[in-house]
């Protein structure tokens, strides 16, 4: 995964609630199947392992995340235990084209919970960090996000 998405996604999750973190791990899994794909076609098989054990550790977080009270979690279970399988199958076989399965079922799942996370208005998961503000900075005309309160002295996680 490239330097400026991991910071995307990095800055998205400081300010994310529960369901918009979801997104946030089928979208990274989505980029790390693509950059699978790509170091594929570049017959670089060290970054192809590389972004699919990436991807299989966020496909292992949500399976670790389910809520069994809730019935959904069985169906969503099944759907993680199969993208699990074509992900590893494709990892050991070195069989791209597998890869286009798992890709299904999470960009499926990804439209589902992105219309959930519009309609959560339960506010950011993490607390007392920073706020990011975008606004253009002098350079080469490129958007950055910089931080603009320089009176807030705490910032961070607090325990």
């Amino acid at each position: 995964m490239k330097k400026e998405l991991i910071q995307e996604f990095s800055m998205r999750v400081t300010q994310a609630s529960r369901s918009e973190l979801i997104v946030i791990m089928y979208e990274i899994i989505l980029s790390d199947l693509e950059s699978a794909k790509e170091a594929f076609a570049a017959e670089d098989l060290a970054v192809y392992e590389k972004e699919l054990v990436h991807a299989g550790r966020f496909i292992s977080e949500l399976m670790a995340s389910l809520d069994y009270q809730v019935g959904l979690s069985y169906h969503l279970m099944s759907l993680y235990i199969f993208a699990n399988r074509e992900l590893t199958a494709a990892r050991l076989h070195k069989q791209p084209e597998r890869l286009a399965n798992v890709a299904e079922v999470i960009e499926k799942l990804l439209d589902g919970y992105k219309k959930v996370s519009e309609e959560d208005s339960s506010g950011p998961v993490m607390k007392n960090t920073q706020q990011v503000y975008a606004g253009l900075t002098y350079g080469r005309g490129k958007l950055n996000e910089i931080y603009v309160n320089v009176n807030e002295a705490k910032r961070g996680f607090t325990a």
